[in-house]
């Protein structure tokens, strides 16, 4: 039966309680009495997955013991069939092998033992709710930026007016060279650095060691490209999830937060795959958090990761453990390097790493070669590396072959900025 504590409309959320027992049903009932809560009383798991089954819940609490269908049991149905519903188990100190059992298989969220606090349970739904709720909004944000990417053709083309309004001197030629899959980049990487609570100069770093890596390893210059671009925009998925989740040290968030940081791939998936030139790009962001023993995200086998993923988890990583974005803590070179031995063989690919141990020339997030002045660039050179302004937005690609046009504009932009840029070319 269907108790509708208080007036319902669209943001009502909607909790399903399970329990053979009338009277934990009737106890909870008189918890939610006062709050602005739909729920839907059920005395057996079938009678649950039958309200499932014909509307949406965003909260599912259920007893462990229950007759023909447990708690656990319960949980691991609903876990393949609907798991955005957050679930939250109810349990006797007695079940807790079932209680395990619960979280392997029915991946719950929550357990609370019996006899419960009425705050503890009420501050534990409280809870629930809100990652539920936040959990739509990032669905919703989905679907936003899957729809906009419909309009990515019309973004390019559009795009040198977005960098005239905030440098305010760039000319509407430079754009114009950028309409191709290049200025597909420039936006994905743009999207990155725009957000304030993300690092662009971070991004840039992890791509020059990456491709340094890759180059070590003499891939192909199209597997060096992907490599460098994929590490630049590693973190586009983080748009899609709660800031909290990435503006603290990742070791500093429990088993769930770390769960929903890790649903970034999906999200970075999602925004890449309409790009079809970039399918490659998008493999080896989306296996990124792999691990050689198979105890990623996805649970991939080594042979199944991209070369390109192997690579970006230690330029990665190397880069987050000097910032202080895994441990809260900077930490020198030696320590870095020391930190990540101790994984060679279990996250990272030995032979990748071992590549970042023993050339250290390669570790540093400035570019090294010799740069070139701008009076001194001719038609037909190539630009090696991306260039930045200074608060990194990316003016022009990598790959860019100059023009008597480009270096012209390249010159105008630089005085009307007063600097003196330099840039590096093969």
């Amino acid at each position: 039966m269907t108790i509708d504590i208080k007036e319902k409309d669209s943001s009502t959320p909607k909790i399903l309680v399970v329990d053979d027992e009338v009277s934990i049903l009737q106890a909870i009932k008189r918890l939610l009495r006062k709050k602005s809560i739909a729920v839907t009383l059920a005395n057996s798991g079938e009678e649950a997955l039958s309200h499932l089954k014909n509307e949406h819940f965003d909260l599912v609490i259920s007893d462990m013991k229950m007759p023909s269908m447990s708690g656990a049991e319960l949980f691991t149905q609903i876990a393949s069939t609907y798991p955005d519903v957050y679930r939250i188990l109810l349990t006797g100190f007695a079940d807790i092998d079932s209680t395990i059992k619960a979280i392997n298989h029915g991946k719950i969220h929550r357990y609370i033992q019996k006899p419960w606090s009425n705050d503890v349970l009420f501050d534990v739904i409280n809870e629930g709710l809100e990652k539920s709720r936040l959990k739509q909004e990032n669905v919703k944000l989905q679907r936003l930026l899957k729809k906009q990417n419909g309009l990515l053709k019309e973004l390019n083309g559009n795009l040198e007016k977005k960098v005239e309004l905030r440098t305010k001197r760039i000319s509407l030629g430079l754009s114009r060279l950028e309409r191709d899959h290049k200025a597909t980049q420039k936006v994905l990487y743009n999207l990155i650095n725009i957000n304030p609570n993300l690092d662009g100069k971070f991004a840039n770093s992890v791509s020059l060691l990456a491709k340094r890596i890759a180059k070590l390893l003499e891939l192909s210059p199209q597997e060096v490209h992907d490599i460098s671009y994929s590490a630049l925009i590693c973190e586009i998925g983080l748009l899609g999830i709660e800031t909290s989740l990435y503006a603290q040290p990742f070791n500093e968030l429990n088993f769930n937060q770390k769960e929903e940081f890790y649903e970034q791939i999906n999200i970075a998936r999602l925004i890449l795959n309409p790009a079809e030139h970039l399918h490659a790009v998008t493999e080896i962001v989306y296996n990124q958090y792999e691990q050689i023993n198979g105890s990623g995200v996805n649970k991939v086998q080594e042979e199944a990761i991209p070369v390109g993923a192997k690579i970006i988890a230690i330029a990665r990583d190397y880069w987050l453990l000097a910032m202080g974005r895994i441990n809260g803590q900077k930490m020198t070179d030696s320590e870095v390097r020391i930190e990540m031995k101790k994984l060679g063989g279990i996250k990272y690919d030995s032979s990748i790493l071992d590549l970042l141990l023993n050339n250290p020339q390669i570790i540093s997030n400035e570019f090294i070669e010799t740069p070139v002045k701008l009076d001194y660039l001719e038609a037909g050179m190539v630009l090696k590396y991306n260039i930045f302004t200074h608060n990194h937005m990316l003016i022009l690609p990598e790959g860019h072959v100059f023009t008597e046009a480009t270096i012209s504009k390249l010159k105008q932009f630089d005085e009307s900025q007063g600097t003196k840029l330099s840039v590096i070319v093969e």
